[in-house]
């Protein structure tokens, strides 16, 4: 009985060491900064500003639409002039808060979502192993990638993410970005989370509930994201 006794202190700290570790540091939750964009047919500048309990204290949020009048690459997107948006929802009834992209028939917009554009913002990431976008569910292929920047140096991880009709987590190891010099994990100024479209047909809409720096791996399903 005496050295059942004696494990039980020991057990605890131990899940209490590891519960410590485990904390995951939000970046954005999207449970503030409400708001919905009109639709948009073509343009490079669609751009909004939340402000929040998101990191940095605001989030800074443009779509990207080829102009199918234009030559190039953006020539035979949107053939049918449909419109595409985003919004940012608080949770409300049985849905989780979440950001909220809406893309048309064969058109394939980019958003950037940024954090730490209007005030200043110093983040040491060196005590978590990975960067977790947690999605509720994605229709068609998607080009996602995270850079983070020192002053003017990046360090970018990234991956193309298959489609999926249910919640899954995308995990991004901190060790696998690409950085150019100069960059600093101890200083991280600014964040820019990019989504764009890598189906041929377009058309990608997905709802994303949160994005977290973490030392711990996701329950369910969990797509390991590098380059």
């Amino acid at each position: 009985m005496k050295s059942k006794r004696a494990v039980v202190p020991v057990l605890f700290l131990a899940a209490a060491a590891a519960s410590a570790v485990a904390q995951d540091l939000p970046i954005d939750d999207f449970t503030t900064g409400a708001y919905q964009s009109a639709g948009f047919k073509s343009g490079a500048t669609h751009r909004s500003i939340q402000n929040g309990s998101m990191m940095g204290g605001s989030r800074d949020t443009n779509m990207f639409v080829c102009d199918p009048t234009k030559k190039g690459d953006c020539a035979s997107r949107n053939p049918y002039n449909q419109a595409s948006s985003y919004g940012f929802y608080p949770a409300a009834g049985g849905r989780a808060a979440a950001m909220v992209q809406t893309a048309g028939y064969d058109t394939g917009p980019r958003i950037d979502m940024g954090y730490g554009y209007q005030a200043a913002m110093d983040i040491n990431f060196t005590g978590y192993q990975k960067i977790r976008m947690t999605f509720q569910g994605l229709t068609e292929s998607l080009n996602f990638n995270i850079q983070l920047f020192t002053g003017t140096a990046y360090a970018q991880g990234g991956c193309n993410i298959p489609p999926y009709p249910a919640p899954f987590s995308v995990e991004l190891p901190l060790n696998l970005f690409v950085q150019s010099s100069g960059f600093d994990f101890h200083h991280v100024n600014l964040i820019d989370v990019i989504f764009q479209s890598a189906s041929a047909i377009g058309a990608v809409s997905f709802a994303a509930t949160s994005i977290d720096l973490s030392n711990t791996t996701a329950p369910g399903l969990v797509i390991d994201c590098h380059y």
